[in-house]
């Protein structure tokens, strides 16, 4: 997909939210999309699946803008110190697959 002259993808992960959440009662498993130009690695656009706004802005506002060539370390270990919400380990096991896609997808167009 090229958008404004850039080379953007879209990635996903997803992971098993926590039993006894409305998260989970309405979506049974957390879906994370981000769009990420390739060009630079960084993330222009993100969305997971939860129920309220609030968490989805927080979520979104946290990865847009990262850079995936900087790994997950950095991005796991902002959430770990940010996020107190129930779906946490769901959110960061989402990441972790991103990222190893984003790192398939790069070995691939080498």
């Amino acid at each position: 997909m090229d958008k404004a002259g850039t080379d953007v993808i879209l990635i996903s992960g997803y992971a098993k939210l926590p039993a006894n959440t409305t998260s989970e009662e309405v979506y049974k498993t957390l879906v994370l999309v981000v769009l990420v130009d390739m060009t630079r690695g960084e993330v222009v656009n993100a969305e997971c699946s939860v129920v309220t706004d609030v968490t989805k802005s927080f979520v979104a506002g946290m990865i847009i803008g990262y850079n995936l060539n900087d790994g997950p370390e950095k991005l796991i270990a902002r959430f770990d110190k940010l996020y107190y919400g129930h779906a946490k380990r769901a959110i960061e096991t989402s990441l972790k697959m991103v990222f190893a896609k984003f790192k398939e997808i790069m070995a691939e167009r080498q």
